[in-house]
């Protein structure tokens, strides 16, 4: 009875520490307006890599416009001939000019300027993916950042039910000591107390891996950007 009394108390002080001891504190956005947070985030997120991809993308088709434009004055030939026949003393209606010019134009070449508008219309094409780009990164930031928040909103009435049931745990140790409540109850107080830490520790994981993701999508820690919309505020 002994043995099993130390090692339930052992298993419950265990649980306490790890709860008090790995909790991460949030990123501190109670002096910052969530609209300057937000307005942060969402500058950040339309200035990242994926925007900029968009943008050298859009640049090489702009480059390739410009080959196309240039492509068909490739295929012009320009010639010049030297007449150097004389005709004394001939009786001739025909004049032979002495030099001849010449130019070859590709009909198709001039009616049909396939590739420069196929370029045009890809340009165009990328524009809307840049616009649709912005607009999904700007909804995907503010909700992961609303996400966070309630993250954090849960966390808090999470860590009071902790409390109550870390307070209710305590009492039954003592009670049982004295004798005044089974191994029955005791143990059920300290499973509540043990899957109410287990929780808590479950939704802090998840905080801290959407975390991650949101400074995934704009380049810096939440803090900074939480900083940055601070200075915002201040200007």
């Amino acid at each position: 009875m002994k043995k099993l009394l130390i090692l339930q108390a052992l298993c419950a002080f265990t649980l306490l520490a790890s709860a008090q001891t790995t909790t991460k504190a949030p990123a501190n956005t109670a002096n910052v307006p969530d609209s300057l947070i937000m307005r942060k985030l969402v500058e950040l997120a339309t200035t990242g890599p994926s925007f900029k991809l968009a943008e050298h993308q859009e640049n090489v088709l702009q480059y390739q416009l410009k080959g196309a434009k240039n492509n068909w004055m490739n295929l012009l030939t320009v010639s010049m001939n030297y007449n150097d026949l004389q005709l004394k003393g001939q009786n001739s209606t025909y004049v032979y000019p002495k030099y001849f010019f010449g130019l070859n134009i590709p009909l198709g070449t001039l009616l049909s300027r396939t590739q420069v508008k196929a370029t045009r219309e890809q340009i165009k094409a990328k524009e809307e993916q840049k616009e649709i780009l912005v607009r999904s990164l700007k909804t995907e930031i503010l909700k992961m950042y609303l996400q966070y928040k309630n993250y954090n909103d849960l966390i808090l009435l999470q860590t009071n039910v902790i409390d109550d049931e870390e307070a209710t745990f305590a009492k039954a140790k003592e009670d049982f000591k004295e004798g005044s409540i089974t191994i029955e109850t005791y143990n059920q107080s300290q499973k509540r107390y043990n899957d109410e830490v287990v929780k808590g520790k479950q939704l802090e994981l998840d905080r801290e891996i959407l975390k991650l993701q949101i400074e995934e999508v704009i380049g810096i820690t939440l803090d900074e950007a939480i900083q940055q919309a601070a200075a915002m505020r201040k200007k």
